[in-house]
């Protein structure tokens, strides 16, 4: 059985039929009063669909093609603007049909001479989130003032980029396609205006092997336009002649909305500095390597001459022992019998063997300081002074002195063992020569140099020298008082010099006869060298 369809009655379809042309006849006027604004706007206004085919024209913009808006639809966007034109304006079409609003200026001249600035704006169409196609607007930069500063402006930057001497500035889209070639860029690379056309940035790269550019030139134009700026090197192409080294900076052009509008390239020549570094890079090669031979040259004489030190100590320690037990086998022998003057020579025998024996072993702790590695470590000079005077004091609790240990002494990268020995020495020397000073007084400080060393210092009060007749000061053995006024074997002041000269310091004194000495010597702090650096360090 046939479906019957519910019929309609006659009366509702004419109301239909008449709703219908009456939205029509809105609809045309509407579209009449739009087309009407529109052309009477003083600028050009059009609009693009998504194949970039002109569905709407006002009558300025007409006007400026010379045809009629009922020939002007469905017009391809490369028949509605100037040929030469078109480069540019295809790239800023493709980003607003991304989403994005781009905006192009441009000067023109008159007949006359003068210079005119235009903006286009290429505004995407969006409908729902749906890029439906480009509003395209074409007006001249509004104010007489605007458009003389505008072309003072450019004046500028034209006579500032084509001046550019072993440089060159020109311009990108955002994607890296070159928009403008300035009479620099054709210096220095060679190429026309013509030949570069729409070149990409990556077409200007004449990569070498194993001298490639440092990342790839699409990372570095995401890393300009992200970062606002962007370094790169590399060797790049020069019509007609061999590649140049260049470094190029990469800079992001935003609009006051903060809109990506394209990017700078300012390029400069430096196959001159390349060449310069290679040859430097040649001579600190040379003289590392002549360093080394003479470092080894010195080296294995230092190494035999503290193995033949080390031999000959090691040997003489026997005969002393010899002659010292020896004497004592004859006084033993002579028992009472023997006469003052017996006695008298044994003595002297038994002190001068002592001595030797002390001496022997200075030269071996002289030589051993030259040849064991160090071993740095963070040291906080408070406490390892505090130890030492606490060591010292112990050693001699009659004596009465002022200690002034300078607060919060830094932090030195050092060989533990070889500075508390540096220390223990230097103060037993100032304890020794205040002996006949009441009150004994030592000063510690220390102040930082603009080397980045610390410079330490140890005054007293006690007997000091004449300085200017003190030439053989750290010389082993050398004595500036006599044996009779104070004991000791001349050996502390060279073994102190040796410790810090293994440190890479420096170490002197100034005093004055009756009126005390003063050491000075200097460390490295823990900012002024690592311990891996003054582990290296040779003897």
């Amino acid at each position: 059985m046939p479906t019957l369809e519910p019929s309609v009655p006659p009366s509702t379809q004419a109301a239909e039929k008449a709703s219908c042309a009456l939205t029509i006849e809105r609809l045309q006027e509407q579209a009449a009063l739009a087309r009407s604004i529109a052309d009477r706007l003083p600028w050009q206004l059009a609009h693009f669909d998504l194949d970039l085919r002109c569905r709407f024209g006002n009558q300025a913009f007409c006007d400026g093609l010379r045809i009629d808006p009922s020939a002007l639809e469905g017009r391809p966007f490369q028949d509605c603007f100037p040929q030469d034109a078109l480069p540019a304006l295809l790239p800023r079409f493709m980003q607003a049909l991304g989403g994005e609003k781009q905006l192009r200026l441009t000067e023109q001249s008159t007949p006359g001479g003068a210079h005119t600035f235009t903006e286009t704006s290429f505004t995407p169409d969006v409908h729902d989130g749906v890029v439906r196609g480009v509003f395209v607007e074409t007006k001249e930069v509004a104010g007489r003032a605007r458009v003389d500063d505008l072309a003072q402006n450019k004046r500028r930057f034209d006579l500032m980029a084509d001046a550019l001497q072993d440089s060159c500035i020109y311009f990108l889209d955002p994607v890296g396609r070159i928009t403008e070639w300035s009479e620099s860029a054709h210096r220095l690379h060679g190429f026309s205006r013509e030949q570069v056309g729409n070149m990409h940035l990556a077409d200007m790269a004449a990569p070498r092997v194993g001298e490639e550019a440092e990342i790839g030139i699409d990372d570095t134009i995401r890393l300009a336009i992200d970062r606002g700026q962007w370094e790169t090197r590399g060797w790049l192409k020069r019509a007609g002649a061999e590649a140049f080294w260049g470094q190029t900076l990469i800079t992001a052009l935003r609009g006051d909305n903060g809109e990506l509008e394209g990017l700078s390239c300012i390029t400069r020549d430096m196959t001159a500095m390349k060449d310069l570094d290679r040859v430097m890079n040649d001579l600190n090669a040379e003289l590392d390597r002549r360093v080394t031979q003479r470092v080894r040259q010195h080296t294995v004489p230092n190494k035999d001459l503290d193995i033949f030190t080390h031999s000959i100590t090691h040997d003489l320690r026997g005969p002393v022992r010899h002659i010292n037990t020896f004497a004592g086998l004859i006084a033993e022998e002579l028992g009472e019998n023997a006469s003052e003057e017996i006695r008298h020579f044994r003595d002297a025998m038994k002190r001068a063997s002592q001595r030797l024996n002390a001496m022997i072993e200075n030269l071996l702790t002289y030589s051993r300081i030259g040849r064991i590695d160090l071993h740095p470590e963070r040291l906080a000079m408070t406490n390892v002074l505090e130890g030492v005077v606490s060591r010292l004091r112990q050693a001699a609790p009659d004596r009465q002195i002022q200690w002034e240990i300078q607060p919060d002494l830094p932090m030195v990268v050092a060989d533990a063992a070889m500075v508390n020995d540096l220390f223990t020495r230097l103060l037993d020397n100032a304890m020794k020569f205040t002996r006949k000073v009441e009150p004994a007084e030592i000063q510690i400080g220390c102040r930082t140099e603009s080397d980045g060393t610390c410079l330490f210092f140890i005054v007293d009060n006690g007997a000091g020298f004449d300085v200017a007749k003190a030439s053989n000061l750290f010389l082993m053995f050398q004595r500036q008082h006599h044996s009779l006024d104070f004991e000791g074997y001349g050996a502390g002041l060279a073994l102190c010099q040796r410790i810090v000269q293994r440190h890479n310091g420096r170490i002197w004194l100034d005093s004055t006869p009756g009126h005390g000495c003063a050491v000075y010597f200097t460390l490295p702090v823990e900012t002024a060298m690592a311990a891996s650096g003054l582990a290296a360090l040779g003897c």
